[in-house]
């Protein structure tokens, strides 16, 4: 695909001959037409797909964090999801053809700053209880208002929660009550915090897993 810098009659859009004019953010893009594909993909291919597919059916139904965490990354010339993609995509997915896994210590849902170390994650009584420091950093910019997001995830069910309102750094914790299908197996916790504007954002810290009953 190629990217018009330049032209005496600028971009276009709609097909024209053999390639498609568009335009994304302000950025004239052109590109072939699609070819059908007439010998069978290698296994190399194969090997991506499988890769791509896997990590993908993971952020995709996360992808309104996604839009925080990775939003201020390279915002300007591509989306925060395959910002998100690109970051994750070599460190997370381990095992070997076709049998493939995500790392979920290695997953990250948010890029920033890197602050903390005091949060943590407990289920007691089908509550997930995420506990974090209040003290500010003001090298970092930390507000007490900053908004912190938390995300688990249960792969028994394939399902995320959150909590229905993002609690304040100020707060020091959230309580999730977890429903009836939630309360067993384990689940893998993330935290991260954004400011009211959701520019100043830190990275993603992995909770671990916890046993959920």
């Amino acid at each position: 695909m190629g990217v018009i810098r330049r032209g005496a009659n600028g971009g276009f859009k709609g097909k024209a001959g053999s390639v498609i004019g568009s335009s994304w953010k302000s950025i004239d893009y052109i590109k072939g037409l699609y070819k059908k594909r007439t010998k069978p993909a290698t296994e190399e291919q194969l090997m991506q797909q499988a890769k791509f597919t896997l990590l993908m059916r993971f952020l995709l139904p996360v992808a309104p964090f996604i839009r925080i965490g990775y939003g201020q990354r390279r915002a300007d010339t591509q989306t925060p999801m395959n910002v998100a993609f690109k970051d994750n995509i070599n460190r997370t997915v381990t095992g070997s053809y076709p049998d493939y896994e995500l790392d979920y210590g290695q997953i990250r849902i948010a890029e920033g700053y890197s602050a903390g170390g005091a949060e943590s994650a407990t289920v007691a009584d089908g509550e997930l209880t995420v506990s974090w420091d209040t003290t500010l950093n003001k090298v970092y910019k930390q507000e007490a208002d900053d908004a912190v997001y938390i995300v688990l995830y249960h792969p028994g069910t394939d399902q995320f929660m959150t909590t229905p309102e993002p609690p304040q750094r100020m707060d020091g914790s959230a309580t999730i009550t977890l429903p009836a299908h939630f309360q067993s197996g384990v689940g893998h916790v993330w935290l991260f915090t954004a400011d009211r504007k959701d520019k100043n954002v830190s990275k993603s810290v992995y909770l671990g897993e916890v046993t959920l009953g």
